[in-house]
């Protein structure tokens, strides 16, 4: 029974680092692109296209 406890305690852990670390480098991707300025001129050529 405390295995089973710990079994479960530790896939908590797990998948909330994994969310974690996802959320980070999603933040730090979008991060990075919004201080690129080539990323800034496609993005503003692809609005400019549709709209």
């Amino acid at each position: 029974m405390n295995s089973a406890f710990a079994k479960v305690s530790n896939l908590k852990v797990n998948r909330t680092s994994k969310i974690a670390i996802t959320i980070a480098s999603s933040t730090f991707f979008l991060y990075a692109f919004g201080q690129a300025p080539i990323f800034k001129n496609i993005l503003a050529g692809a609005f400019s296209c549709s709209g």
